[in-house]
């Protein structure tokens, strides 16, 4: 899959192309990331790409005309694909959109704003999709793009060093994913639940589902079904057997569980 990013700060992305699973990806040439910056497309000395808005009002705006050169380019090489305007208007980013963003067989090209956004006439002649990745304000689209980028590429085929690891993270299922233990046996006093010491992988997977749906519960309630609700009293009731010790391994109490019986 290619990325092309439309962006001033085209060198933030090196980060993210260098290390970690999108490095991975690129190294394996299943991801391609090209950065194209809007100052190369300017003639004054400066390399202008903001003025004033008409009407006044605070900060700056990108102007559009260095923009639409950008994306002239990428439309002459079919480069251009599906075009995303990372911005806090935009529609939530979901792991449903992103494993369907993933399908998509044409590049994808993010354009990251800068100062109080971009002119409106270029959002409506080139951008098939606003995105946002939460109800705050960050200082451009660069970051955002970044976490979009990382979060489609973990569902590239081959990407990620585990087929069935994108599977697993939380919201895949539509719930938040289940503690997870590793060696020592004991750590800070907690120890690991014996089920998952004793190799019979069924009753791991049943475990970890039960705690998945527990830790739903507590932290994301609105994310559950009706059939997960109905599971919910028989999982209290059977945790609520477990020492406290155990219980805090992983990160529950006995409150926490009767905040649910209610």
């Amino acid at each position: 899959m290619k990325f092309n990013i439309l962006s001033i700060f085209p060198e933030m992305f090196s980060a993210l192309t260098g290390s970690g699973v999108v490095g991975q990806g690129v190294k394996k040439n299943l991801l391609e990331v090209s950065c194209t910056n809007p100052r190369d497309f300017t003639e004054d000395f400066h390399k202008t790409v903001d003025d004033r808005p008409f009407g006044g009002g605070d900060g700056m705006v990108m102007l559009a005309e260095p923009l639409e050169k950008a994306f002239q380019k990428l439309e002459s090489e079919k480069q251009l694909g599906h075009v995303i305007y990372l911005t806090p208007q935009g529609a939530p980013l979901t792991a449903e959109r992103v494993e369907e963003l993933a399908k998509l067989d044409v590049p994808i090209t993010l354009l990251c704003g800068r100062y109080s956004g971009v002119d409106e006439r270029l959002l409506v002649r080139y951008v098939d999709e606003e995105i946002s990745i939460g109800d705050f304000v960050v200082s451009g689209g660069e970051l955002p793009a970044m976490m979009l980028i990382d979060s489609v590429a973990r569902h590239i085929p081959g990407v990620l060093g585990h087929e069935d690891s994108a599977k697993k993270e939380s919201f895949h299922s539509g719930l938040l994913e289940a503690p997870q233990f590793t060696r020592p046996r004991e750590v800070c006093g907690l120890p690991v639940p014996e089920v998952f010491l004793g190799g019979d992988h069924k009753k791991i997977e049943e475990l970890r589902l039960k705690l998945s749906l527990v830790r739903t519960a507590l932290r994301r309630p609105e994310l559950l079904k009706d059939s997960d609700k109905k599971r919910l009293q028989d999982l209290v009731t059977e945790l609520g057997g477990w020492d406290e010790n155990l219980l805090s391994s992983c990160g529950l109490s006995q409150t926490q569980l009767e905040s649910l019986n209610v």
